[in-house]
């Protein structure tokens, strides 16, 4: 084996991109002398210790010099005088070392070259206005129903290792099992990690509460801090106003509801649960005073026109409303 092709298999070799039979061929040829082993322990070294790859500009360079060199030219060279004999051996092994180094920043620079650079992943948005929903197929399969108002942006391809999106509002998930890649919900402060399970999350922008409620399956939900594990029937609620986080059983008929368009009040302030109807409806509420929105609910409404919605909430109170447009007064009689 020539000098220079000796020095690329070495090189290919710590690269990691050499075959089985050049792996053999190099440990023949090491065994051949200490002098190949030397070589070839000297090469590992210089490869070790290099933290900064050249440029492809100055690899072009080497390469342009090792092959300007006529002990690798391929041609023979005028034998030396007499008087030169006693320091061939001595030439040739600072040529061999040059070589081994010129041809060292020659293959990193190839393999720097030639490596792929990461595609950056693109990304869709997927958004509902007031009283609409939609519905996604994700890229591996899993589906996701948007509430009404919410976002959801995801990429077009998920990488190999895991499967991120990242929610602003409410959605219901249905992710596709698949133990070798997580599917991970970005949700305010919060992260739900999955391999398959269907789950709702809330997680409005700045909504005092977000809420992850399992409906079957199992998901752990991570926060900046601690890491909590949900059964099916459990909800995970954050309340932001106080730091803390509640671990809780829930109601799914109540917690998923929106999608059948149902809203379930059980004696709530119509304070607390006036955002519901707006984003179901696509209308805004405005209370008169303190005392009409602290007015309780205990009303099912089972996808029912806007009309009969207000008309229970008269009987509530009693409460009397005024419409303009996609705006309703509300207050209480006097």
């Amino acid at each position: 084996m020539k000098p220079e092709e000796s020095y690329l298999l070495i090189t290919r070799y710590l690269a990691r991109q050499t075959s089985a039979e050049e792996n053999d061929q190099l440990a023949t040829w090491v065994a051949a002398s200490q002098e190949n082993e030397q070589t070839f322990e000297q090469l590992k070294t210089v490869w070790q210790h290099s933290q900064t790859p050249p440029a492809p500009a100055a690899t072009a360079t080497a390469l342009r010099r090792l092959k300007a060199r006529p002990e690798l030219a391929g041609t023979a060279p005028t034998p030396p005088p007499q008087h030169q004999l006693r320091s061939a051996k001595a030439r040739r092994y600072r040529v061999a070392l040059w070589a081994l180094l010129t041809l060292l920043v020659a293959g990193v620079g190839i393999l720097i070259y030639r490596r792929p650079t990461p595609a950056t992943p693109t990304y869709r948005l997927a958004r509902t206005s007031a009283g609409q929903q939609r519905t996604l197929r994700l890229p591996d399969g899993s589906r996701v129903t948007l509430a009404p108002q919410s976002r959801l942006r995801y990429p077009t391809q998920f990488a190999a290792t895991s499967r991120e999106v990242y929610l602003e509002g409410e959605a219901f998930f249905e992710v596709s099992k698949n133990p070798h890649r997580p599917f991970r919900v970005h949700s305010g402060t919060l992260i739900t990690r999955v391999l398959g399970t269907r789950f709702n999350v809330q997680a409005r922008p700045g909504a005092a509460q977000v809420a992850v409620s399992l409906l079957e399956g199992k998901v752990e939900v991570l926060d900046q801090q601690t890491t909590y594990q949900l059964a099916p029937g459990q909800q995970l609620l954050a309340d932001h106003r106080t730091g803390r986080m509640y671990r809780q059983p829930f109601s799914a008929a109540r917690v998923t509801g929106w999608r059948q368009r149902h809203l379930i009040f059980q004696n709530e302030k119509l304070a607390d649960v006036a955002d519901q109807i707006e984003r179901l409806y696509g209308v805004k509420l405005v209370f008169a005073d303190t005392a009409t929105a602290n007015v309780r609910l205990w009303a099912t409404f089972r996808n029912e026109p806007l009309p009969q919605v207000l008309a229970a909430l008269q009987e509530a109170g009693p409460i009397t409303y005024r419409r303009e447009g996609q705006t309703i007064y509300l207050s209480t009689q006097d």
